[in-house]
């Protein structure tokens, strides 16, 4: 009788491309060829301690002790044929494919059998010629013990394999290389991308700065009108004041073709402006001009400038120029008052760093600004912006802030009908107080159209698209503002948001990075950072984030909400309570960080003290309406169905305008006290209605959840798998969630941990 035995083994398959048509051309070389690629891969192997189980004619199949062994091998494979390539003749060189998977197999005969055999050989072609690629099982075994970067594929539909499965590609050395090459010899610099960098200020009066920089702010609005060109916005070009950067580096950097640069000189009543217009290729000088004018007409001159401007880029816009489109007709002076002009300038300047201090600061100068000149629109429309960004980060309570930001926007909108950002303020109040995501996207839309450069109005844009689920036309307003507004942090982090709910959780996470280097001082795009990386499973790179930014400020709120969700993750529950407690004490109002704590309480075992924080934050009516939800969660902990059930009907009735984003959680929830409740219909018919929502990485968790209170394991487990081949979030409840507790003994259950390297963390019943 044959004996069998059964474990996990990592498992390599590769493949020679193109071995076959060579063979059939070139036999002679075909065979000497292949000698030479078996000896590279027999060396190898042997090196890294695998065991060669079958040699397939040109490919290998081989099984590994560990998935390190088995990426390390297949690196080390890699290297030694490139580097055999670079120095061959091009007839002379070949490619090989390699594909790793874990899994559970057979041994028999001294062969190797079982699913995970077949999972490895459907991996292996998804691999470029010359590449890696490899199963989720693997990259959550080597992610943070290998110097290479692995870029998730997405989930894949594999011949014979019953779930979407996620697979990874390693970034080899020379692939990183040959990008950053690529990348520098396509990128053409468009001369109709322009930057207008900050005027200098070469006045007596160092005050004066904010009058140059009133300048800069006008050229960028006028210019941004003119169809043709595409101007980057201020927020973004006030970073290079004072730099000693080229301009080729600044329009690297900014990816502009052409920049705008001068100085402003005040002396009495009398101000000089010199401009010029640099090719960033060349960087000759294509116009310069000189303009001396009385200080009372400073307004006046924007138009005059911006069409000398388009005169000066005449051979990239002569079909433009030629119809008279670049017409932008006088410019309307936003207020006759320079003091509150230059007010207002202070205001954006604060309001753009969105940390508490500096929103309070730009509010101040806003009241000032309204004060010097109660007719300035723009001003009106900055102090909405600020209540409105105060409640957004829970600095403000919504029942103070709504009133506040609604009656500013439509002042604003009053004194000037046509102010694009007049019509984006009262978008984001229309999207955050009411939730109204029909009226809010006609703002954006009449926003955009009169000043398709405001990256503001695409940012928030983009935002009111997530909610409704329209997530790859979100991206696409979202990557747009990037463009528009390359060195503003806030719109990395709109766009992360949006790659996450698209479940492009590597991508986020650049996005993230890349917004904490442009304003370290914000405090909530390293919580953002750290969540990006639990969602990849990735607890050191969450755990070292969190505690950079803690020692950078010890009392960063968001941080230590995030820190105390990673510990209780990771089984550490007296920390987590311990970290989230102190988070309240330091902002005891935020009802931001109430919300959070609540829900640590809750996943600690804590429910009723949880429900305590809960009532309070409605009563207080500081809380939205899917952050309410929560309550329901903590409701059925206890048994508290009925409750439950009227916390989802009042929190359905006071979003009556709710985007589908809001449809999906009260589907979800309905279901969940439904099955709890011994309503199977009902919960059946949710089960459904969750179905429709395939656009949602939460869907297959949210079911399971219900199937789990129906007593369908079988079932909640096959959408648990699902779940993971697309990371979906809620799977950082399994180890925590009280809803699980009493499934987590299930060997199914531990599997699911063991792969998310949670396997010793999960609370049971």
């Amino acid at each position: 009788m044959t004996e069998e035995t059964r474990r996990l083994s990592a498992l390599m398959i590769t493949d020679m491309v193109g071995y076959t048509r060579l063979s059939q051309r070139n036999e002679a070389l075909a065979l000497r060829l292949l000698e030479e690629h078996n000896d590279v891969i027999r060396d190898s192997v042997v090196s890294h301690g695998g065991r060669e189980v079958k040699h397939t004619g040109d490919g290998f199949f081989v099984e590994f002790p560990s998935a390190l062994q088995a990426v390390s091998c297949s690196i080390d494979i890699q290297r030694r044929f490139y580097d055999r390539n670079a120095n061959a003749e091009e007839a002379n060189r070949f490619h090989v494919r390699i594909g790793l998977h874990v899994g559970d197999v057979v041994h028999r005969d001294n062969d190797v059998f079982g699913d995970g055999v077949n999972i490895t050989s459907r991996i292996e072609p998804l691999a470029l010629p010359g590449g890696v690629c490899l199963s989720q099982s693997v990259q959550a075994q080597v992610w943070n013990k290998i110097d290479r970067p692995l870029k998730s594929l997405g989930a894949k539909e594999l011949k014979n394999v019953d779930l979407p499965m996620e697979v990874f590609r390693v970034i080899l050395p020379w692939e990183e290389k040959a990008k950053e090459k690529a990348g520098e010899k396509s990128k053409k610099l468009d001369r109709t991308r322009l930057a207008v960098l900050p005027l200098v200020n070469i006045s007596q009066d160092p005050a004066d700065v904010y009058f140059a920089d009133g300048m800069t702010e006008e050229l960028i609005y006028t210019l941004s009108r003119i169809k043709g060109l595409r101007v980057i916005a201020q927020t973004s070009v006030m970073a290079y004041r004072g730099t000693t950067k080229t301009i080729r580096e600044i329009g690297r950097e900014l990816k502009v073709g052409s920049i705008l640069e001068g100085s402003v000189r005040k002396a009495g009543d009398r101000v000089r402006i010199t401009i010029q217009l640099i090719d960033v290729r060349s960087e000759e000088h294509l116009w310069a001009e000189r303009y001396d004018r009385e200080l009372a007409d400073v307004f006046e001159i924007q138009s005059e400038i911006s069409m000398e401007v388009a005169k000066g880029l005449k051979t990239l816009l002569k079909a433009a120029v030629e119809t008279g489109v670049v017409e932008t007709g006088a410019l309307e002076k936003p207020t006759n008052r320079l003091d509150a002009y230059t007010e207002y300038l202070k205001g954006r300047h604060f309001w753009a760093r969105r940390t508490r201090t500096a929103l309070l600061q730009a509010l101040e100068h806003f009241e000032r600004a309204i004060e010097a000149d109660p007719n300035f629109a723009k001003a009106y429309s900055g102090i909405a912006d600020c209540y409105t960004v105060l409640a957004n980060h829970g600095y403000e309570t919504q029942e103070i802030a709504l009133p506040k930001a609604k009656d500013a926007a439509k002042k604003a909108l009053e004194l000037d009908p046509d102010l694009a950002e007049a019509h984006a303020s009262l978008g984001i109040a229309y999207l955050q107080f009411k939730y109204d995501a029909g009226k809010a996207e006609k703002e954006f839309e009449e926003a955009i159209r009169l000043n398709p450069s405001y990256a503001t109005a695409r940012q928030w844009y983009s935002g009111s698209l997530h909610t409704q689920m329209r997530y790859e036309e979100a991206l696409e307003h979202a990557l747009k503002a990037i463009e528009l507004d390359p060195m503003a942090h806030i719109m990395y982090v709109n766009a992360a948001n949006i790659l996450e709910g698209l479940g492009r959780f590597e991508e986020a996470k650049e996005h993230y990075q890349r917004a904490v280097e442009l304003e370290p001082d914000y405090e909530g795009s390293y919580a953002d950072l750290a969540r990006a990386d639990m969602r990849l499973w990735n607890w050191c790179g969450a755990e070292g984030t969190l505690s950079a930014a803690l020692a950078r400020n010890p009392n960063n709120t968001q941080a230590l909400t995030c820190q105390a969700d990673l510990l209780l993750v990771l089984g550490k529950e007296e920390e987590a309570l311990a970290v989230a407690r102190k988070a309240l004490a330091i902002a005891p109002d935020s009802g931001k960080v109430k919300d959070h704590v609540a829900r640590v309480l809750r996943a600690a075992g804590n429910a009723e003290e949880a429900i305590d924080l809960y009532e309070q934050l409605r009563r207080e009516k500081s809380v939205k309406p899917w952050t309410a939800l929560m309550l329901a969660y903590a409701y059925i902990d206890v048994g508290r169905l009925d409750d439950a059930r009227e916390v989802v009907r009042a929190s359905e009735k006071a979003a009556q305008t709710s985007p589908p984003e809001m449809g999906f959680w009260f589907s979800a929830l309905n279901g969940l006290t439904a099955a709890a409740a011994g309503a199977e219909a009902e919960a059946r018919t949710r089960l459904v209605e969750l179905a429709g929502y395939e656009q949602v990485l939460e869907r297959h968790t949210a079911q399971a959840m219900i199937h789990f209170a129906l007593e369908e394991a079988d079932r909640a487990f096959d959408l648990l798998d699902k779940a993971m081949a697309v990371h979906d979030p809620m799977l950082l409840g399994l180890p925590i969630d009280p809803i699980f507790s009493s499934h987590r003994s299930d060997p199914r259950f531990q599997r699911i941990l063991e792969v998310m390297g949670l396997a010793k963390v999960a609370k049971t019943a």
